[in-house]
């Protein structure tokens, strides 16, 4: 697995100190202000790697580190990690990390790394910068209780907002408008219909090859869009196996985590 290491700006492979256990740290909120859809977005980022990790049979420990938060704003920021299907790390920051992933503004990632000051076992390790989320639903964030309560609340589910999360690379700005959940809400829809359909079938081996290209763009700085538009062409290829595509798009959901199964064995009255 490789990250971009935003200390260095350069790629970097993922070692961890100790052999077969990766620790991630996630470094969330900022001093006098309540958690934000940023902060978020760092929690999902872990989240990916943390599943993609476990895919390649790594064992992964996740930690959040923040400022002087209150236990009820840590409490809020990890129920809407929940409805995002977000692992929930433990809040504390304990231990040596071998990888820290940064939410936007949550404080600076450190001076660039020079050749006699590399990240490692005797430095800073290698960390990861999450863009900034926008979300212009309210004009003012500052007294939110919660990061999920600048969307609207007649907005979409929050897998949607995971789904469109995911649509745009970590380390860019997101800018979730009422039309970008719209549409990730509408994908949500369509895939699980795809799903449901093509469980109704026998059941055959997944394209092996198509996974593999996904994982690879999961194992490449945690880029979920390889995966993204395989799901989106198998859901316009009635041609297909559908035995095969119902095994792909749930062995690609272990990673993407959108619950794409969850309409199977569901039918309307």
């Amino acid at each position: 697995m490789r990250i971009t290491d935003a200390r260095t700006g350069r790629g970097t492979e993922i070692r961890p100190r100790r052999a077969g256990l990766l620790r991630v740290r996630t470094l969330a909120g900022r001093p006098g202000r309540p958690f934000d859809l940023s902060d978020l977005r760092a929690l999902l980022v872990t989240d990916l790697l943390l599943r993609t990790a476990e895919i390649r049979h790594l064992q992964v420990t996740t930690s959040l580190g923040h400022p002087a938060s209150t236990p009820q704003q840590v409490k809020l920021l990890q129920r809407d990690a929940g409805l995002l299907g977000i692992h929930p790390p433990a809040d504390e920051d304990a231990g040596p990390a071998d990888l820290e992933v940064r939410a936007h503004r949550a404080g600076p990632a450190g001076r660039p790394a020079t050749a006699e000051q590399a990240p490692g076992a005797d430095g800073p390790p290698p960390c990861i910068e999450v863009g900034p989320v926008t979300a212009p639903f309210l004009p003012d964030e500052a007294g939110l209780p919660s990061p999920l309560a600048a969307l609207s609340p007649a907005g979409p589910e929050p897998l949607a907002v995971r789904l469109a999360l995911l649509g745009t690379p970590h380390h860019a700005p997101a800018d979730l408008t009422a039309e970008s959940l719209a549409e990730a809400q509408a994908t949500l829809h369509r895939w699980r219909r795809v799903v449901a359909e093509a469980a109704r079938t026998v059941s055959r081996p997944p394209f092996a090859d198509a996974v593999g290209l996904a994982f690879d763009g999961f194992a490449d700085d945690l880029d979920p869009a390889p995966a993204l538009r395989l799901l989106d062409e198998l859901s316009t290829r009635p041609e297909l196996p559908t035995g095969a595509v119902f095994e792909t798009f749930v062995r690609v959901d272990q990673v993407l985590a959108l619950e794409l199964s969850r309409d199977v064995g569901w039918s309307p009255r």
